[in-house]
């Protein structure tokens, strides 16, 4: 039996879906599956299915006196990129529901997906593809949802999280070259003006 890492070491992630198996049956029996995680056909049954391939972890607030995280519970970078990428390409472009919905879904789902790479220091470009990603996002939601009521788009909330990800994206491009950084920093600068 393989001894449990002390606290100093970093917590590798061994989860190679987008969400792990226990906590997509957990959520599954529980009925607290997102309509977009749900298997085409199931949606309305008593208890819907979870398509494995559409399921993403989600955000859960770190608890005192709760367990260390298992790496069975952690996506690796590249499950957190690959997870990131689904988001945007597939649940942000969806039209069939208001957008505020996607919203709210993909926000949950990316402040996992930070917490995930929190846990593991992930760092390096692995850390940059997610945090442009996220950024892109967050920005847009801003523009896209000013003008909701503050019960559906709170954009305090939202801008902590940008400045959360231009924080740690700024950090990392400390760390090495990337193509996008004029870019970010351009950003930066524009979102911080005013």
């Amino acid at each position: 039996m393989a001894a449990e890492p002390r606290s100093s070491e970093t917590v590798r992630g061994t989860c190679t879906a987008m969400c792990p198996e226990p906590e997509r049956k957990q959520r599954e029996r529980q009925k607290r599956l997102h309509k977009f995680e749900m298997l085409a056909g199931t949606e309305n049954y008593m208890v819907p299915t979870a398509d494995p391939d559409k399921t993403v972890k989600e955000y859960t607030r770190p608890a005192a006196g709760k367990e260390r995280v298992q790496p069975s519970e952690l996506r690796p970078p590249a499950i957190l990129l690959k997870t990131v990428q689904y988001l945007v390409e597939e649940i942000v472009p969806k039209t069939d529901v208001p957008w505020v919905e996607v919203y709210n879904f993909v926000f949950d789902r990316l402040r996992s997906i930070k917490q995930d790479m929190t846990i593991q220091q992930v760092k390096g470009k692995s850390c940059v593809s997610v945090l442009e990603v996220s950024l892109r996002f967050l920005i847009f939601s801003s523009y896209r949802l000013c003008e909701e009521p503050l019960g559906s788009f709170d954009p305090k909330i939202n801008d902590t999280h940008v400045q959360e990800c231009f924080s740690r994206l700024l950090s990392s491009y400390e760390l090495g070259e990337h193509k996008n950084e004029p870019e970010f920093q351009s950003l930066f600068l524009l979102y911080n003006l005013g």
